[in-house]
């Protein structure tokens, strides 16, 4: 029995209004505490933050990526550098070494569905009367060629921070001492790719497995080099890891926001 808040009168226990005067009787309510996230919630929780965090990392890799291949790329696809007017001393010029490990057939394999990698080099002679040759061959071929030749090797590349460009025009050389090369280099049958002219030209070769040295000389073999030459390496890859970087980071977003939002707006026992 409960007795009425306004006039005393004893009343049943589930009486809501007093039998007598008709008050409302009071009663307790029963609120239950909102439950706290657990322990497996806030995993979840904390996991789903992780995962924006890495989608944010991947999406700003790839538009990056997509900056750099619109800023430096052109139209061919190639990171090429400013075209510079080389006049110096010697019979040759030697670019820095390019050597890549690994297997030839495979390498071979990912280089007839696209490659991973193209050089191109671009010279015209300031002389009209002089070509000038290209040549790639085996770093072994051209010591032998070379030995007792003076030549100008390239030992440094520099690279603009701000223009993202190679800058052949500021490169660094090593002068190896020597005399006259005792033929032209056009009578050698080891060059794997090679092409002269007094014009402006290209070649454009892709590597191989072993080490291979770049040479512009004279095609007679003749003393002072004076052309403009610019040197490239294509991307083909650029454009697809910028893809995939941000594919996969709007993936793993949406994953880490669906997390947050199930977790968060879970429903409540």
């Amino acid at each position: 029995m409960k007795d009425c808040p306004n006039c005393g009168t004893e009343n049943r226990d589930q009486a809501i209004y007093c039998r007598k005067c008709g008050e409302r009787m009071s009663q307790s309510i029963y609120v239950k505490p909102k439950e706290s996230l657990g322990i497996v919630h806030m995993g979840v929780l904390l996991l789903g933050v992780i995962l924006l965090i890495t989608s944010f990392g991947l999406i700003m890799g790839g538009t990056t990526l997509r900056s750099i291949q619109t800023l430096v790329v052109d139209e061919d696809g190639y990171i090429t550098s400013d075209p510079a007017t080389v006049d110096i001393s010697g019979y040759a010029i030697v670019l820095e070494d390019m050597e890549i490990d690994g297997n030839p057939m495979a390498w071979r394999w990912i280089q007839s569905r696209g490659g991973l990698l193209k050089l191109k080099i671009v010279t015209e002679s300031n002389d009209p009367d002089k070509e000038i040759f290209i040549g790639v061959a085996r770093e072994s071929d051209i010591h032998s060629f070379l030995q007792d030749v003076e030549y100008q090797k390239v030992i440094d590349m520099n690279f603009d921070e701000e223009s993202y460009e190679l800058v052949f025009s500021d490169a660094d050389f090593m002068l190896h001492p020597g005399g006259s090369p005792s033929v032209p280099p056009t009578v050698h049958s080891y060059w794997v790719a090679h092409t002269s002219s007094a014009e402006e030209q290209e070649l454009i070769w892709e590597p191989m497995v072993g080490t291979y040295n770049i040479v512009i000389m004279n095609a007679d073999g003749s003393e002072g080099i004076d052309a403009e030459i610019q040197v490239g390496a294509s991307v083909p890859f650029f454009g697809s890891i910028a893809n995939i970087l941000i594919s996969v980071g709007l993936f793993v977003g949406a994953i880490g926001g669906l997390m947050i939002y199930f977790t968060l707006k879970r429903p409540q026992p």
